[in-house]
């Protein structure tokens, strides 16, 4: 299958800056896309992580747009973010279409006046931010050390892949404003940046403004690729890390080529032969027949100046490494002796086809279109290798399998690394850019409507056509869920939803597997609190035989005695890591503290190892035989369809499905706390506090649902909010903060989520009840909050249906909560009813610091005074 042409334009403009633009219309939002040149591997030893940090200097604001530069877009319903890597830098703003002028000239001001807009007070914030997300990521985080040791061990100290791009806290220290500026001044120019603008243009309109942005700031010049030593390894490099994990890891790395070399396709390849998917060579060894495997991956990584090959295996309990590296071994020397089958490559490649054309849905984002535009560009100076790359790999053939194998793998040096637990163009006016732009009127947005038509036995079918690319995607909702499991069973619902594809009466979960990879479709059976889900996605010609695959696993799974036993056993290794992580400590013991025992909350959705320890087989073919049946079933499908022949296809394949009424779930409100608590769990040498704050919020068809979607924006809901303006860019105790209220069929939790550096622990938790109170006290929600959240989340919800599996799942949980098919067409108008007033009053009503359950998961000898001089609560310190 070939992929379909995309038309677009790239224009240079005379300072070096290429623009590349591309009208796509159906919504109207535009996606703009900025990739600077510049890496990790662009820093001298003593500038390690300055990449990574202007990362963050950039959203600070810039001399003609001071103060944060969410604050400007995210109220026009933006969709804002930026990542590094050694490689490059990416900022990309998703918007409503009538504010691309605006998002230009911000762009445009930080690349042309960001360091006039520098000082000593954000330069020291944003450092203490890294510091944080360090931490949090890296310090903190299981297995967070792996990479920082594996970049030391495959390259010498003076490549520039051998440190991270998070880079040295040493060297952000020592920082100064000037050398940061300096920095800045060299990478981020116009001759050194890419930028992409893709959906609804008129390109012709939008190369003018650009031009008039963009083109008067000074070239620069295109960074130059660093010298870089060789890297070949004399000989093999056994490392071992001991970390607080319960289960054990093995990396393996092997030096290859960088990306686009003639062998990256090939070595991408094998990567998915060895480990994408279940129908995998070794998954299957691994993780189904030995079952010493959690999970394993294998991939290609190349990168401009240099590649890798990496084998990663998590064990499962009381399996060793040892028992585990022969394997690998053997299995790459395998393939570098005798090849792999022409089958496996027609799954592999079908599966890459695949991934090129979903990529192709989303305009914006991480690897959406402007994204990928920009990539090719940058990196190979032609965009339109967006929709021409994929032939290098459809080419492979086996025998560049095998050979890749034996050139770069079997027998080759490689860094190994165990992670083992320790037990415990027009011309333009001259630009006045103190004078912002105004943005044209939104363009009216309506969500669309499903048809609905009914199969024969009454099953409702919402369709959505969507004809702009030819894929499809589909689920089948049964309202429940985890909602509908017995009494102290938690994690059942969602044991018995997974085993649906581990076979049927006529295929194993190998074939299951192998059918579903060999077409490219994404099969899956998932459950949620308030409903179970068997969903596709798949390529439009593969419509039928995806449905025959999804019908088979959703009516008759015959749940294999072997692949149960397997499941139950990742399940319960997967629940036994979770020790490992602070955020599932907090989040589990804030949920154990809300609802009591016995209520269907108590328990996060994949149960406990107590309890999970003890579900049989049996009790989860009752759970399908009793809930996961037509009773309260729907199916949703979006894409290249005609409802018709849609609903004519699922009539053969579910119109007879029949089974046992079901009853609706009751779940009980509980009361919230009569007084705030403060619960510590230990965890000795934490380098972090992670904090989990909440209490009993409200159930999804309450009628403050709205007015609270609003109240939490203006609270924690977004980057601009009163949490993260308080802990991140006022004080930088965090590398950010979030609230939220999850919503559910019974009354769900209300919760605050954040890690900060455990000195500041207690000030962290002081000042979220400070906003907490101050929300619903003396400090309510301003008129200004209020209509900067209402358009934010007006504005912002068309990327939010965007593709047709992001419509599969909207709709889908709008079936799933009884809600009807038109509801997403009157967001708008039922935002525009809450009054300032009764915001207020929802907040006051539904947020409630006198029954806030505090958890903090950080090192008590370091944190329990602190948290003792709170005064608010008397502090509970428990042992987990």
């Amino acid at each position: 299958m070939q992929l379909p042409d995309l038309d677009f334009r790239k224009h240079t403009l005379a300072n070096g800056l290429d623009v590349i633009l591309r009208a796509q219309g159906g919504l109207p939002f535009v996606a703009v896309n900025l990739w600077y040149h510049v890496g990790s591997k662009n820093e001298e030893r003593n500038q390690r992580g300055y990449a990574h940090l202007f990362e963050h200097l950039m959203f600070e604001g810039s001399q003609h747009y001071p103060g944060d530069f969410f604050k400007h877009l995210q109220r026009l319903g933006a969709s804002i973010n930026g990542s590094t890597s050694s490689d490059r830098t990416n900022y990309f703003v998703d918007i409503p279409t009538a504010h691309l002028e605006t998002v230009l000239a911000m762009e445009s001001d930080r690349m042309a006046c960001l360091v006039p807009a520098l000082d000593e007070n954000r330069l020291r914030i944003q450092k203490g931010v890294v510091k944080n997300e360090y931490r949090q990521n890296y310090a903190n985080r299981p297995y967070g050390m792996v990479w920082p040791l594996i970049a030391e061990a495959m390259y010498p100290p003076q490549h520039p892949y051998s440190w991270m791009t998070i880079g040295v806290m040493e060297d952000l220290d020592a920082a100064t404003l000037g050398d940061v500026s300096a920095f800045f001044a060299r990478y981020y120019v116009p001759a050194n940046s890419s930028l992409a603008i893709v959906g609804d243009i008129d390109p012709d309109a939008a190369l003018s403004t650009a031009e008039r942005y963009f083109g008067p700031i000074p070239a620069g010049s295109k960074a130059q690729a660093p010298w870089t030593p060789a890297t070949p390894l004399p000989s093999g490099r056994e490392l071992v890390l001991r970390d607080r994990v319960e289960l054990d890891r093995l990396y393996l790395l092997w030096h290859t080529v960088p990306h686009f070399h003639e062998d990256d396709a090939p070595l991408g390849l094998l990567g998915d032969i060895l480990a994408r998917g279940k129908a995998s060579r070794l998954y299957n060894k691994l993780v189904i027949d030995r079952q010493i495997a959690q999970d394993v991956t294998a991939y290609q990584s190349g990168r401009e100046l240099a590649g890798a090959f990496g084998i990663t295996v998590t064990l499962r309990p009381s399996r060793a490494i040892d028992e585990l590296r022969g394997l690998l071994d053997e299995e790459v020397a395998s393939i570098a002796e005798a090849g792999v089958t022409p089958e496996e490559l027609s799954r592999v490649r079908t599966m890459k086809t695949a991934s090129f054309l979903f990529a192709l849905e989303h305009l914006g984002g991480f690897g959406g279109v402007a994204d990928r535009l920009n990539a090719y560009n940058v990196y190979r100076g032609d965009p339109g290798l967006i929709t021409r790359d994929l032939p290098r790999f459809q080419a492979v053939d086996v025998d560049d399998i095998r050979r890749v194998a034996r050139r770069y793998l079997a027998g080759k040096p490689a860094v190994s690394l165990s992670v083992v637990g320790q037990k415990a163009v027009t011309s333009s006016p001259t630009l006045d850019r103190a004078v912002p732009p105004t943005s044209s009127p939104p363009a009216a947005f309506a969500a669309p409507t499903p048809e609905i038509l009914r199969l024969g036995n009454g099953l409702p079918v919402w369709v959505i056509p969507r004809r702009d690319l030819p894929t499809v995607s589909m689920a089948v909702a049964m309202i429940g869920g985890a909602s509908l499991q017995p009494s102290r069973r938690a994690g059942l619902a969602q044991l018995a939803v997974s085993m649906l594809d581990e076979g049927t009466r006529t295929r194993s979960a190998a074939e299951i597997a192998l059918a579903a990879e060999a077409m490219g479709t994404g099969l899956s059976a998932s459950c949620g609190w308030d409903g179970a889900f068997v969903s596709f996605r798949c390529l439009e010609p593969l419509v039928e035989p995806s449905l025959d695959l999804a019908a088979d696993i959703l009516r008759e799974p015959s749940f294999p005695e072997a692949e149960w036993d397997r499941l139950h056993g990742q399940t319960l290794a997967a629940l036994r890591a979770d020790r490992d992580s602070a955020e599932a400590r907090g989040y589990r013991a804030l949920l154990a503290a809300l609802y009591d025992e016995g209520h269907p909350y108590h328990d996060p959705l994949d149960g406990t190892e107590e309890i999970v320890a003890g579900l049989r087989r049996d009790e989860a073919i009752d759970f399908h035989r009793r809930v996961l049946g037509p009773a309260h079933a729907g199916v949703v499908v979006a894409g290249d369809v005609d409802p018709d022949r849609i609903v004519s296809l699922l009539e053969r394949r579910l119109g007879d499905w029949a089974g046992p009424p079901i009853p609706s779930p009751v779940i009980d409100a509980p009361s919230p706390s009569s007084r705030p608590r403060l619960i510590l769990l230990d965890r000795p040498g934490a380098a972090q506090a992670v904090i989990r704050a909440g209490h009993v919020g409200i159930a999804r068809n309450e009628p403050d649902f709205e007015a609270l979607l609003l109240a939490n924006q203006v609270l924690g809901g977004q980057f601009t909010s009163r949490l993260n303006e308080k802990l991140r860019e006022e004080k930088a105790y965090t590398y950010g903060v979030r609230s939220s209220f999850d919503c559910r069929l019974g009354v769900g939790p209300f919760s605050v989520a954040t890690s900060v550096q455990s000195d500041k622990a207690a000030d962290a938790i002081d000042d979220i009840m400070n906003e907490l109170r101050a929300l619903v006290g003396d400090r309510p929600p301003t008129q200004a909050e209020l209509d900067d959240a209402r358009r934010s989340l007006i504005e912002g919800q068309t990327r939010q249906f965007e593709t047709p599996a992001a419509l599969v799942n909207r709709y889908a949980n709008l079936f799933v909560h009884s809600l009807p098919p038109d509801h997403f067409r009157d967001f708008a108008a039922r935002l525009q009813e809450v009054s300032l007033g009764s915001l207020a009053d929802a907040a006051r009503r539904r947020i409630r610091p006198d029954s806030l359950v505090v958890v903090v998961v950080a090192d008590a000898a370091q944190v329990q005074d602190d948290l003792k001089r709170l005064g608010w609560a008397e502090l509970e310190l428990l042992k987990d």
